[in-house]
């Protein structure tokens, strides 16, 4: 850290590192006091410090001041460790393998959703006048710059594996557990910066809340909260879809903050908790803001393609748990050293934070390569076929039109048919995934804090389905079922002699 100096007996400037309390030699100053000079007085004048600076390619230059201490604190957690992982964790997973460029990280995307978080708070302070709480907006930005520590490898990939398997723990948990982890690098950076030391327990407590207390709450979970807002612009980004370009400029200069009310249907009295809401002006928008969020999830989360590797990745991991839990011929079975981070993870007892922070996305896709020479033949298969992108063959049955009941009578056809092979590695069943261009996809519909809302004439916050008849129109589940099959020959069969549904 450099900064300007003045000696206490002339008046000139010699630059000195802080740290070391040394003065460089000044040939101006009559003293020269070379590097062990120590009557030093500290000018407050930081202006001519240069700030930490990192260029992305969704915001532009993301700027730390030297002179904020929030900004320096979020620079001291970027060097964290736990946060360092994140560089080995795609944001989008296996997305790679249907967008080539899709290899941006959760790294950089935590780094943008803090800098958007900064500009919600600068709305809010806007908004809300002398009734602002600083320290309460402190918590919500550090708290949207860690908000993705506790992802895993492939991210919900692994969390799904995690689910078959009965362990149930969120990335959201093992977030707040890496916060508060005492033996962690993240504890002593937060616990320093409030003097009373609560600014740990106050960003964990905010990244594992399910429900909003303040406006605070929607930078990190809202229908417009600032994961969102850097996510959808950075995957359209970098996977190159040009799906549904979203006007951020505008979005962001009609952000208001409006009360709205917690559980839908309720009386007036009811519970009601501050959201951000859109300004009327904003509308059309807010609409390509879903439509782009809708074609997203179409096109890039729920490809086909993306789906299988999932899948096959999700097979594959649960087969390597099974041998695991036998602890019997591990090494050959699996093709991993029995201390493999991986195993140790994997195996009954091995569900902690030190094993878990061991995975990402390099330390897997390593073992796959070990798992080429495995003795399970399940394993070996499935990991030689994801090396060499030798995928499953793919029938969806939506392909074939939207007649629901046509659908589900090829569902259970195919069911029947193939009931020995399907849950297995010859034919995997994808199934209860559903899409909306606007209730929150795979989540909680009652959730009134995930919706948007936009204000109307009289400024009164109103769901965007009331106020928009094409999102209303387009606003309808939709569920696809598709299965992916090892062998071609088998998919041929799922189909009709025709090449249709039966």
């Amino acid at each position: 850290v450099i900064g300007k100096w003045t000696h206490g007996r002339c008046q000139c400037e010699c630059l000195v590192v802080i740290e070391e309390i040394f003065a460089r030699p000044n040939p101006k100053c009559a003293l020269n006091p070379g590097p062990t000079y120590r009557n030093l007085v500290l000018q407050t004048d930081m202006s001519q410090s240069r700030p930490q600076r990192l260029r992305d390619p969704v915001h532009g230059l993301i700027v730390f001041l030297e002179s904020d201490p929030l900004d320096q604190l979020a620079w001291r957690l970027i060097d964290a460790p736990e946060f360092q992982r994140l560089r080995r964790i795609k944001q989008l997973g296996v997305s790679e393998f249907v967008y080539s460029s899709a290899t941006h990280t959760r790294f950089a995307h935590s780094i943008g959703v803090f800098h958007t978080a900064r500009s919600l708070v600068k709305i809010i302070r806007r908004e809300i006048g002398n009734a602002f709480d600083p320290e309460r907006a402190e918590v919500a930005v550090i708290a949207a710059l860690l908000h993705d520590l506790g992802h895993g490898p492939f991210s919900h990939t692994f969390e799904g594996v995690q689910e078959s398997r009965g362990a149930n723990k969120r990335h959201e948990k093992w977030t707040a557990e890496i916060i508060r982890n005492s033996d962690g690098g993240i504890r002593p950076l937060l616990e320093a910066h409030w003097e009373d030391g609560e600014f740990c327990e106050a960003v964990a407590t905010l990244v594992e809340a399910e429900d909003p207390e303040d406006i605070y709450h929607a930078i990190v979970s809202s229908s417009f909260d600032a994961d969102r807002l850097d996510y959808l612009r950075r995957d359209r980004l970098m996977t190159g879809t040009g799906a549904g370009a979203i006007d951020f400029d505008w979005l962001m200069e009609h952000v208001r903050v409006r009360e709205i009310r917690i559980e839908p249907d309720e009386e007036d009295d009811g519970l009601r908790v501050p959201t951000f809401c859109l300004d009327r002006k904003a509308l059309p928008a807010a609409e390509q803001f879903l439509l782009s969020r809708y074609t997203l999830h179409e096109q890039v989360y729920f490809h086909k393609t993306t789906r299988c590797v999932e899948h096959m990745i999700g097979r594959l991991l649960r087969q390597v748990a099974t041998q695991a839990n036998r602890r019997a011929n591990v090494e050959q079975q699996t093709g991993l050293r029995v201390d493999h981070p991986l195993l140790r993870f994997l195996r009954p007892d091995g569900q902690t934070l030190e094993n878990y922070l061991a995975l990402d996305d390099v330390v897997v896709m390593a073992a796959m390569e070990s798992m080429l020479d495995a003795n399970d033949p399940i394993i070996s298969s499935l990991a030689t076929r994801l090396r060499e992108r030798s995928l499953y063959k793919t029938l969806d049955l939506t392909a074939f039109g939207h007649d629901v009941g046509l659908q589900k009578r090829a569902a259970r056809r195919i069911d029947r048919d193939f009931k020995d092979k399907i849950g297995n590695e010859a034919i995997m069943k994808d199934e209860g995934a559903t899409i909306s261009i606007y209730t929150q996809i795979g989540g909680d519909d009652d959730k009134m804090h995930k919706k948007l809302h936009i204000l109307d004439g009289k400024g009164i916050p109103r769901e965007i389905t009331d106020m928009s008849a094409f999102i209303r129109a387009l606003a309808t589940k939709s569920e696809f079922t598709r299965y992916y099959f090892e062998n071609e020959s088998d998919r041929e069969s799922a189909r009709s002699p025709k090449g249709k549904l039966s």
